[in-house]
């Protein structure tokens, strides 16, 4: 697969687990709170569309490490360009910065 085929599905990917993640988030705004409280909290079992409030807990934390392991993979697969033009922007830097360099983009 060609870097740039990688990097659209990286980003599909990643695009996705978002999503989920923030559909889930909202989920649990609509749930209201959570948590057991000692047996006080009368909506700690809430399903809401039908999904329990712990299934809706287990698809955040997925989508959420998903979305994580996606932009770690993003950031390492772009790390050149990044430093590139961080060397070029950031004026604390004048050793590494190289104002007429053009940052080539990999992906």
């Amino acid at each position: 697969m060609n870097k740039v085929k990688f990097n659209y599905w990286l980003d599909v990917v990643i695009g996705l687990a978002f999503l989920m993640s923030a559909i889930t988030g909202i989920a649990f705004l609509f749930m209201g709170s959570g948590g057991y409280q000692g047996g006080r909290n009368a909506v700690f079992h809430t399903a809401w569309l039908g999904v329990s409030r712990t299934t809706w807990s287990d698809l955040h934390t997925l989508g959420s490490l998903v979305m994580i392991m996606g932009v770690g993979i993003h950031l390492a697969f772009h790390w050149k360009w990044i430093a590139c033009v961080t060397k070029q922007i950031v004026p604390e830097l004048p050793k590494l910065r190289q104002k007429d360099t053009q940052c080539e983009i990999t992906g």
